[in-house]
This record gives C-alpha cells, sequence and structure tokens, in this order.
C-alpha cells in the first residue's frame, strides 16, 4: 500500500488539501484482517485488558515508520475477541499512512462495532517523535 502514496521530500510542501485526501482516505482503509469474536459467558462483571507493543502505521506526511502501544480495557458484554485475529487486525495497519489520533479514533470504532463492549476505553501511545511524547485516550476516560 505504501508504494500507492506520494509523500513529499518536505512535510512544509504538502497541500492542505492532500493532507486532507490522506486523512479521508485512511479513515475509510478496510482492514485486510477483521477481529472475530467468541462468546463470553460470564456472569460477573469483568474488566479486561489487552496491551499490544507492536502496533506499526506510517506517517501520512513523511511515510516514516510510527511505533505504538495499543491498550484497550473494557467490560464485556456478549462477546470477547479472539485473541490471534486482534493481533493480526493491527498488523493490518503497518502500510496505512494515519495519523496518531485517527488512528486511535478508527481502532476504537471498529474494535466497539465487533466486540460491542458495555464500556471501552482505547489508550494509544505513540514512540517518542520529535522529542514529543504522545497518548490518545479515546472513549471512557477511567473504567
Amino acid at each position: 500500500m505504501v508504494d500507492d502514496w506520494k509523500y513529499d521530500p518536505k512535510i512544509e510542501d504538502m497541500t492542505d488539501e492532500d493532507l486532507e485526501q490522506r486523512i479521508s482516505a485512511a479513515m475509510k482503509f478496510e482492514n485486510p484482517y477483521r477481529i472475530r469474536t467468541i462468546p463470553y459467558a460470564g456472569k460477573v462483571s469483568q474488566t479486561v485488558t489487552y496491551d499490544f507493543a507492536e502496533l506499526v502505521a506510517r506517517c501520512p506526511m513523511t511515510g516514516y515508520l510510527d511505533f505504538y502501544r495499543s491498550r484497550i480495557t473494557f467490560i464485556p458484554g456478549n462477546l470477547l475477541p479472539e485473541l490471534k485475529s486482534l493481533k493480526f487486525y493491527y498488523y493490518g495497519f503497518a502500510d496505512l499512512p494515519i495519523s496518531h489520533e485517527h488512528l486511535a479514533a478508527k481502532i476504537h470504532v471498529e474494535y466497539c462495532e465487533v466486540v460491542k463492549p458495555v464500556v471501552c476505553r482505547l489508550e494509544l501511545t505513540a514512540g517518542i517523535r520529535g522529542g514529543i511524547e504522545t497518548t490518545i485516550v479515546v472513549g471512557e476516560k477511567e473504567l
């Protein structure tokens, strides 16, 4: 997929229109891997956290790799994600040029659509870039 994207040698040369088109395309991206689910038959309320430190996507402006830690905390409804499929779902973003904030929003929406948790919180921490530490929280602030 990365070959389909043209990256400017200088970020300053990318127009606002170019960036808007790139963001729109990233949000419409259909991951080649889907999250599969298994039934949850728990009779007690549980809080579950899945912490994944191998998430990779690309900077939408430069095409450089961005490295992430994704932490999903949720209270299950009737379904749980099958973890191997969740891992491959994350791998599906490896060549997608997308900003940190849009990636967090996309994962949260898609996870909630499939797993249908009672409540869900996603914390996405980006590897430090340019001396800036970035963490995005989507969904419930505390669980």
